[in-house]
């Protein structure tokens, strides 16, 4: 080897070392304006920041001849340990995570990274042991967890709930607050304020806007009071969501369900029928396309392999919003025009 080359590689050693400096300082930066946003109330997330920030990175990326792709491809990095570095969870809550799920899985992440106590229980204990284990908490049966906890969240489908009502809703929940995280809320959140109502527990319904991935740092969570939750409840809530590093999103029933025909129920069916017409065109035509993928296509392709996986969801999603049917007819009618448009040149 060259005297040239070791010298060379030396070199390259004590840059990273500095590299590795800098970034240890950032992070302890971070850490620091966590503290602030929490005493402040503030969320972890700010987006202008970012963008900002981004901003001066492409910047001085340009100065010094280093590749936009490059930047693009650290800089989300940096954002999403820096918001881990800044999770302060304040008053710590007792909280229990029925379920041991994708969706169970990422709540359990930054919960238990922001300090609470927490517990996850299920049917299955082996499973809720398994979960427990990975984050450092503690598994239990449903009803020692529900007599421990003081925020109890239902991390299963919703027809799994009112199916088997008796099960899970019983007056060891009275001023217990329980929340669920359904996507579809026209069915689920009738059910459970009337339970609320003749229990005595107080309901705040959810809906994560993120499928089941770990530390979801920055992603927003709606937020949907029912009639049997306070004010100084919704806060408690807010607050919780805000300092595990969500965003809170408040709203009520009917404009989640009329937001999700939107950004749910009419995308869903676009990609289930590209799904679908993909395979048939291809095998149609006896091509096989796997070395011809362009740029965005690698993209779609990319969220049409998470729809895949998560196509029960979706279909119940399709059946239980009100709007569905609205939705679909609307996407419908449009693809028509733009067909006959076509044809028609």
């Amino acid at each position: 080897m060259s005297e040239e080359l070791i010298r060379l590689r030396e070199e390259i050693d004590k840059v990273d070392e500095q590299l590795v400096k800098l970034l240890a300082y950032r992070l302890e930066l971070s850490r620091k304006i966590g503290k602030i946003k929490s005493n402040s109330n503030i969320s972890v997330t700010d987006e202008n920041r970012e963008i900002k920030v981004k901003e001066k990175w492409l910047v001085n990326a340009r100065k010094y001849n280093i590749p936009d792709s490059l930047v693009e491809s650290i800089l989300p990095l940096i954002f999403s340990y820096s918001k881990l570095m800044q999770i302060n969870p304040g008053e710590k809550e007792k909280v229990v995570i029925y379920g041991y799920g994708g969706m169970a899985k990422s709540l359990a992440s930054i919960i238990s990274l922001a300090g609470h106590e927490l517990a996850i229980t299920g049917r299955d204990l082996n499973k809720a042991e398994i979960l427990a284990s990975q984050f450092k908490c503690v598994s239990m049966n449903y009803s020692q967890a529900i007599n421990w906890g003081d925020i109890i969240i239902l991390a299963i489908p919703p027809d799994i709930i009112i199916n088997n009502l008796n099960e899970f809703f019983s007056n060891k929940l009275k001023d217990k607050i329980l929340i669920d995280i359904s996507s579809s809320k026209s069915i689920i959140f009738r059910y459970l304020e009337e339970l609320s109502k003749k229990i005595g527990f107080k309901y705040v319904s959810t809906h994560p806007l993120f499928g089941p991935i770990e530390y979801p740092i920055g992603e927003k969570i709606v937020i949907i009071p029912s009639q049997t939750s306070s004010k100084d409840d919704l806060a408690r809530i807010e607050n919780f969501w805000r300092k595990v590093g969500l965003v809170p999103v408040i709203t009520d029933v009917d404009t989640h369900e009329k937001a999700m025909a939107v950004v749910q129920v009419l995308t869903h069916y676009y990609l289930l029928g590209l799904n679908n017409s993909i395979e048939i065109l291809s095998n149609e035509l006896s091509v096989d396309f796997s070395n011809f993928y362009t740029t965005n296509f690698k993209e779609i392709n990319k969220i049409l392999r998470r729809i895949k996986d998560l196509k029960e969801v979706i279909l119940e999603i399709q059946k239980q919003n009100p709007y569905a049917y609205k939705a679909r007819n609307i996407g419908l009618e449009e693809l028509k025009k733009i067909k006959e448009e076509l044809d028609g040149g």
